[in-house]
């Protein structure tokens, strides 16, 4: 028996140190092999059902890639490889593999969910690839001093901030937070309540998991009997929709606030009433008069005959800031173009002058919150 666990133990070790190897020679192969050719590979993992039927992301990228393609950068095209990842982690390790394993591909957008894109941005570290995500606002993204992974997105704890702020202005005493049981949704919950502290709102429940009319209606009466005046959602969708539409059914008037993750461009589609006095967070404020967002939205109308949302933008400032950097480090190497990242003090997008902390966390986005009223959504900063 003692033969056989010191055997394991040697396999165990010796795969270690392979794959070690392996992700090492991907990085070097990845520094000499990346924009070879006549083309700079992107690869775009994404749960595709979810981004097509809920947002512009894909819109985003597609029109960024018009865009940069109609010049060119540094005389080569950009050459995207979608993928699906279904949201599911397993397909996305995968993906992260294959993606990894192409030393000619340069970069990553994605991947959409923080269950996923925490985890597997080891895989891609160890390749030497750079990622930027833009959807994971959880700053456990950034904080292990890797090199390669960027987040285009403001964190969960200015997002917290924003709507505790709020909360406290509109003299809410008394609030329940409600939350998904993941990264996103534990770590939202967690900022919110760290920030609450400060600004005199007392949390009296904290909740996730409701299962069923007969549990959420035992948990209504609970907070009834705490004077609960408003709720915090750190929910997704479709999770959202569930929890509001069966609090609606008991409670037609109390506050409710949200994070992002109800950002969606159908949230009023797919809520009808039930969404009405909702407030949301958001990156993006329509009605911003800054000139690079004036003409996106003239480009987005005229190609797909709609407003863009959020998650379109975020797709195409994406792309475009991998393809400013490309021209003007005149490389395709990760690590240039990572040190390049860190380095830019702003770059004029669409969505404002970014640039990016040590830890790759972006700087210089703000954060906004919008309202349903009377169908429609009214933004009250």
């Amino acid at each position: 028996m003692i033969k056989v666990l010191k055997l394991l133990f040697i396999f165990i070790l010796s795969l270690f140190l392979l794959t070690g190897c392996l992700s090492t020679d991907l990085a070097e192969q990845r520094e000499k092999q990346s924009g070879k050719g006549d083309s700079i590979i992107i690869g775009i993992p994404v749960p595709r059902e979810f981004a097509e039927n809920n947002t512009g992301f894909l819109k985003g990228i597609q029109l960024a890639v018009e865009d940069i393609n109609a010049q060119g950068v540094n005389n080569k095209k950009i050459k995207l490889e979608i993928v699906d990842d279904k949201g599911v982690f397993k397909d996305a390790v995968d993906i992260a593999q294959d993606f990894s394993e192409n030393p000619r591909m340069t970069a990553v957008i994605g991947h959409w969910f923080s269950d996923i894109a925490i985890p597997v941005s080891s895989i891609y570290e160890k390749a030497g690839m750079l990622v930027v995500v833009p959807t994971v606002s959880n700053p456990e993204l950034v904080d292990k001093d890797y090199r390669y992974i960027f987040q285009n997105i403001p964190s969960d704890k200015k997002v917290a901030e924003k709507m505790c702020r709020y909360a406290e202005d509109k003299g809410y005493k008394n609030m329940v937070i409600y939350y998904e049981d993941s990264s996103y949704g534990r770590n939202l919950a967690d900022a919110f309540e760290e920030e609450a502290q400060g600004k005199g709102l007392e949390i009296v429940d904290r909740r996730s998991g409701l299962v069923g009319e007969i549990d959420f209606k035992r948990t209504y009466e609970k907070w009834n009997a705490l004077n609960f005046d408003s709720v915090f959602l750190a929910l997704n969708m479709p999770e959202g929709a569930h929890f509001i539409k069966q609090f609606r059914k008991l409670d037609a008037d109390t506050a409710i606030l949200s994070g992002d993750g109800l950002n969606v461009s159908n949230f009023i589609e797919v809520m009808g009433e039930d969404a009405e006095d909702v407030v949301i967070a958001t990156i993006y404020n329509p009605n911003n008069k800054r000139a690079q967002l004036k003409e996106f939205k003239k480009r987005y109308k005229q190609k797909y005959s709609g407003e863009p949302d959020v998650w379109a933008i975020q797709g195409y400032d994406s792309l475009m800031l991998i393809a400013r950097a490309i021209e003007q480090t005149d490389s395709c190497s990760p690590a240039v173009l990572a040190s390049y990242l860190r380095d830019v003090k702003a770059m004029k997008l669409v969505s404002g002058n970014i640039a990016f902390n040590d830890l790759g966390e972006i700087q210089g986005r703000e954060v906004y919150k919008k309202k349903v009223v009377n169908g429609g959504f009214v933004y009250i900063d």
